[in-house]
């Protein structure tokens, strides 16, 4: 068993090197192919596991202030990524928004979307820690399949792309993930000082997120289900389709349960 172990370790890692994109292989996460997935599985772990068993026995942290700054650091944070993303858009009229290649070159616009990428998946990163405030904070209920899948695979997914993928027709998700998420954690800002303005959009956040997901879906899937060429890798389409496709399932499910089922009942 250690042995197909050990062989599909090293085939891994030597699938990565022959295929990565070598101009990150020296950013912090990029460096090694172990540490992503490692913290993926720590995530898991913590999330499903270690963190409700350490907390089954402990009142919940108040934790009120430090996720209110946190939230103001996540609105910060994607608002300034949507705003130079549109600023590098403005800037490249040849952008194709039906199939755009990936530049692998080592000029300033190919770093320029590499640097962008890697900024995006250490976001998803930080992330992460929505869960384990919802863990700490004893809210168990919150910690949903569709939550932790989304978080986990978004950490996966952007690791990979900064690998194989960086920037090209993968451009768009950041764009309007960084939009919704600015959104959103200001949403959660004020929604924790019990602002009645906060908890009538609650529901056209979701609806923002329908709309991102029917979108990414049309984005991903027009070249995929055509097979399009334009250098932007075919696999990479379908990826972004079928987790666009999954996600939005997903939502549409949360959207039914939470606002159409429960208006009925009213």
């Amino acid at each position: 068993m250690s042995f197909i172990m050990e062989k599909l370790f090293n085939g891994y890692n030597q699938f990565i090197l022959d295929h990565r994109d070598s101009r990150s292989a020296d950013l912090p996460l990029m460096d090694a192919n172990w540490q992503v997935p490692a913290i993926i599985a720590v995530y898991l772990l913590a999330v499903l596991k270690f963190g409700p068993r350490f907390m089954e026995n402990r009142k919940p942290y108040d934790l009120k202030n430090f996720i209110r700054l946190y939230n103001l650091v996540q609105v910060a944070a994607n608002s300034c990524f949507f705003l130079y993303e549109l600023y590098l858009l403005w800037n490249r009229p040849n952008f194709s928004y039906v199939c755009q290649p990936v530049d692998l070159s080592r000029t300033t616009q190919g770093y320029e979307e590499l640097y962008i990428s890697y900024a995006y998946f250490l976001l998803k990163v930080m992330d992460l820690a929505d869960t384990m405030f919802f863990i700490l904070r004893k809210k168990q209920s919150h910690v949903s399949f569709l939550h932790v899948y989304h978080h986990a695979i978004m950490v996966g997914m952007t690791y990979y792309g900064v690998l194989f993928v960086p920037g090209g027709h993968i451009y768009l998700l950041g764009l309007w993930n960084t939009l919704v998420h600015a959104v959103m954690y200001m949403y959660y800002y004020f929604a924790s000082y019990g602002s009645p303005l906060a908890a009538r959009c609650k529901k056209y956040m979701t609806r923002m997120q329908l709309i991102q997901f029917i979108h990414l879906g049309i984005h991903f899937g027009r070249p995929a289900l055509s097979r399009m060429d334009c250098g932007f890798p075919l696999l990479w389409h379908w990826i972004g389709f079928g987790q666009a496709l999954l996600i939005l399932g997903m939502f549409i499910n949360f959207y039914i349960k939470s606002y159409v089922t429960k208006s009925k009942k009213h």
